[in-house]
C-alpha cells in the first residue's frame, strides 16, 4: 500500500529522484541482497511520490534500452509521412543521447554503457583461442577454445546461451535478476557463483566452484549444486559427483593456458590436445588407448607431448600432414603406467 504521509509529501523532488536513482543503480550493478529489496519496497510504500519516481526511472531506462536496440539495427529506408520523408533515426539517436546524459547524471558511466551496447551480442573463439568478457554488472565470462556464446545482459534480463565449447563464469550477485545459462535443453540458474560449463553436443558438464546453482535438464530433472559438485546432464539423465581440490585445479588449468593430467588415459589426453590445436592426434592402435599419463604442459605444445610419448612410452608417431597417427612401437609390447615429468 502506498502511504500519503504529509511528511513525505514535503520532500524536495530532487531528493526523491536521487534516492530512486541510488536504489536503481545499486540494484542494477550491485551489491544487492534481500535486505536491500526490503528497504526499496518500504521506501516505495512510504509515498506516492516515491512510487511515481521509481516507475518513471524504470520507464526511462527501458525506453533508453529500446532506443539502444533500435540503434543496433541495420539502416532502413526512410518512411513516408504526409508526403514527406520521415527518417526515424534522425530523431531516435538524439533522443538516445539525451537519455544517456540524463542517466549519466543519475548513476554514472557504467549504466549508460550497458544501455548503449546491443541487447544481444555474440562472442566466439577459434581453435586454441581464449577471451575474457566483462559486463557492466561486474559479471565475467571467459571463453575457452572453439567456444561460442550469445549473451543478453540488460536491466531486466541476464541470460547466456552456450552454443558450443566451454566457458568459465564469475557471476555478480543480483537477487532481483538471476543469471541463467542455457545449453540446449538444459538450464543453469544462480544468484552469484563461480562455475564451469562444458558443452559436448546435447550433453553438458557443470562444475561449481563457489556459491550455489541449480541445473534443470530437458528431461525435467533438477539438481542444486554446492562447491565441488560436478553435474553431467544428457538428454535423458542427470548425475552429480564430488570433485577433489586437485581435480578442480586441473579443470581450471586452461585459464592459464595449461593442460594438467593425472593418471589420465591416453585417449583422453589426445582428445584434450585436439580441442586446442588444428593438428589432430589420432590413436590408430586401440591397445594404447588406456596408457596412463601424468603431465603438465601448455595447451599448444603437443610436439613436446609427442616427443615424450615416443621416448618414454615407446609409442610410434607418424605424421601425415595435419594428422599425427599414434600406435604401439615395436619395442613396446606391454601396457604400463608412465609418469611424464615434463612441465612447461
Amino acid at each position: 500500500m502506498i502511504s500519503s504521509d504529509p511528511s513525505t509529501l514535503c520532500e524536495p523532488h530532487d531528493a526523491i529522484s536521487e534516492r530512486a536513482a541510488d536504489f536503481f543503480g545499486r540494484r542494477r550493478f550491485g551489491p544487492w541482497n534481500d535486505a536491500d529489496q526490503v528497504e526499496l519496497d518500504q521506501w516505495i510504500a512510504e509515498s506516492t511520490s516515491h512510487y511515481v519516481a521509481w516507475l518513471r526511472l524504470q520507464g526511462f531506462a527501458a525506453h533508453a534500452e529500446r532506443l539502444a536496440a533500435l540503434n543496433a539495427l541495420e539502416p532502413r529506408q526512410p518512411a513516408s509521412l504526409g508526403g514527406r520523408i520521415f527518417n526515424y533515426r534522425r530523431f531516435a539517436l538524439p533522443l538516445l543521447a539525451a537519455a544517456s546524459i540524463a542517466l549519466a547524471a543519475l548513476w554514472g558511466g557504467p549504466f549508460v554503457a550497458s544501455l548503449l551496447q546491443p541487447p544481444d551480442r555474440v562472442d566466439s573463439t577459434d581453435v586454441g583461442g581464449r577471451t575474457l568478457l566483462s559486463f557492466s554488472d561486474h559479471t565475467q565470462i571467459e571463453l575457452n577454445t572453439d567456444t561460442a556464446v550469445r549473451t543478453r545482459m540488460t536491466t531486466a534480463e541476464r541470460t547466456v546461451w552456450l552454443e558450443k565449447g566451454e566457458a568459465w563464469f564469475h557471476v555478480s550477485h543480483d537477487a532481483a535478476h538471476p543469471f541463467t545459462v542455457v545449453v540446449g535443453n538444459h538450464r543453469i540458474t544462480d544468484l552469484g557463483t563461480e562455475f564451469l560449463v562444458h558443452r559436448a553436443a546435447d550433453n553438458v558438464n557443470v562444475t561449481l566452484l563457489n556459491g550455489r546453482a541449480t541445473l534443470s535438464t530437458g528431461s525435467m530433472q533438477t539438481a542444486t549444486l554446492s562447491p565441488g559438485d560436478e553435474a553431467i546432464a544428457t538428454p535423458v539423465s542427470l548425475s552429480v559427483t564430488r570433485k577433489s581440490p586437485l581435480e578442480l585445479a586441473n579443470e581450471l588449468a586452461w585459464r592459464r593456458g595449461m593442460l594438467m593430467f593425472h593418471d589420465t588415459p591416453l585417449s583422453e589426453v589426445v582428445r584434450e590436445f585436439n580441442r586446442y590445436n588444428k593438428t589432430k592426434l589420432v590413436i590408430v592402435d586401440p591397445s594404447v588407448s588406456n596408457e596412463k599419463i601424468t603431465a603438465s604442459t601448455r595447451t599448444d605444445d603437443y610436439e613436446s607431448f609427442l616427443e615424450l610419448a615416443e621416448n618414454v612410452l615407446k609409442l610410434r608417431v607418424d605424421r601425415e600432414g595435419s594428422v599425427v597417427l599414434i600406435s604401439r612401437g615395436p619395442e613396446n609390447t606391454k601396457k604400463k603406467a608412465v609418469r611424464l615429468k615434463r612441465s612447461l
